[in-house]
């Protein structure tokens, strides 16, 4: 017979010990489940409201940055309070308005009233042809320069591209590079060889697939009806009331697209003496691995959008560059005598920004 414990024998007492405990353990379950599911969610919440700030708003709202260069052999060609030069590049319109539309806004805001000496875009003016109008009523709702404007090329105004295979193709390309893949590899070489690929894919350009092209003459008519000059391989002299106080007396070149054009620095430079203080347009920066480029004082870029997604400790998620280390996709960097200096530009290949806003530059160059 059970013996009683109180009112309860010692089995009704041990049940409900039994019970107890079972429920506890539920409610711990359920805790944790409900924890587990509450971070989750958070997660989910926090990735969805950072993607929709990369896709929404900052790609939408175009900061003007400004930068002092110094030329040291640019005394007596420059103006006592410097050459303004307003730098756009890598616009990448395609026609999508309301985007499109948001950045302009954005950019006629921050250039309202500005007084400045040049105007310079570094080419990617299109994504696709359909981009142009959208082009044209950005570059006429900006202020006039005082002395003139000047363009290049980039590899966009000439192909359009698809992203969709762009990992196949870096990853056959990377396949060929490898005589490691013309033999059976155990696991351990294989994860070697796709760490391998991965670095190789995000400091490599990307191979995109080639799918057309656009009408690089009709951009170049709109571009010449608004006296916005082309400089494709060639320079020009700008010489405004030399050796004056307010004087310019300087040589601006440009190249054409090295990608997608043609480019010939040492025809660009032509007949520039080299001690004269030259400012040369790129489009792509990796134009500094040419021999020449040590007779230019400053180079003007854009091509890497900033990486157009930096991420904390790594930085740069792609340099779309040969010869740029993660850390010099955008800013004033230094070659030698040479300068250069890319802006992350107004546009995106891929409509995502994220720690690399857009940007357009006042860039004051002063004599040393």
């Amino acid at each position: 017979m059970p013996m009683k414990v109180g009112n309860l024998t010692a089995k009704d007492s041990a049940g409900t010990e039994a019970a107890g405990s079972g429920a506890r353990r539920l409610s711990t379950r359920l805790r944790r489940r409900r924890g587990l599911l509450g971070g989750l969610s958070l997660l989910m919440g926090v990735g969805a409201g950072v993607a929709g700030y990369a896709i929404f708003r900052e790609p939408l709202h175009v900061h003007m940055d400004h930068l002092k260069i110094t030329l040291p052999n640019a005394n007596g060609h420059l103006p006592a309070q410097g050459l303004r030069i307003l730098h756009l590049s890598d616009t990448h319109f395609r026609g999508e308005n309301w985007r499109e539309q948001a950045k302009i806004g954005s950019i006629r805001r921050a250039c309202a009233g500005l007084d400045y000496d040049l105007l310079i875009h570094t080419g990617d003016f299109l994504h696709y042809d359909s981009g142009l109008p959208n082009v044209l009523a950005l570059l006429d709702g900006l202020p006039r320069p005082r002395l003139g404007a000047y363009a290049v090329f980039g590899n966009h105004d000439y192909t359009t591209y698809s992203h969709k295979d762009m990992f196949r193709r870096s990853w056959t390309r990377f396949q060929g590079k490898d005589e490691r893949f013309k033999k059976p590899l155990s696991w351990v070489d294989r994860a070697q060889l796709f760490a391998r690929f991965w670095y190789h894919f995000v400091n490599a350009p990307l191979d995109l697939k080639r799918t057309g092209h656009n009408d690089v003459a009709t951009l170049e008519q709109a571009l010449q009806a608004r006296n916005i000059q082309t400089l494709h391989n060639r320079y020009i002299r700008l010489s405004h009331v030399p050796h004056q106080p307010d004087g310019v007396d300087i040589y601006i070149a440009g190249v054409d697209d090295v990608t997608e054009g043609h480019p010939r620095l040492r025809q660009a430079l032509g007949e520039i003496p080299y001690d004269a203080p030259t400012i040369l347009l790129s489009h792509n920066p990796d134009i500094l691995q040419e021999p020449e480029i040590d007779q230019v004082d400053l180079v003007l870029a854009g091509h890497t959008h900033g990486g157009q997604v930096v991420l904390p400790w790594i930085g740069a998620a792609h340099t779309q560059s040969t010869f740029l280390r993660r850390a010099e996709v955008a800013g004033h960097l230094r070659r030698g005598k040479t300068q250069i200096y890319i802006t992350r530009g107004i546009g995106e290949g891929i409509p995502v920004r994220l720690g690399a806003a857009p940007q357009i530059t006042l860039i004051t160059v002063s004599s040393g």
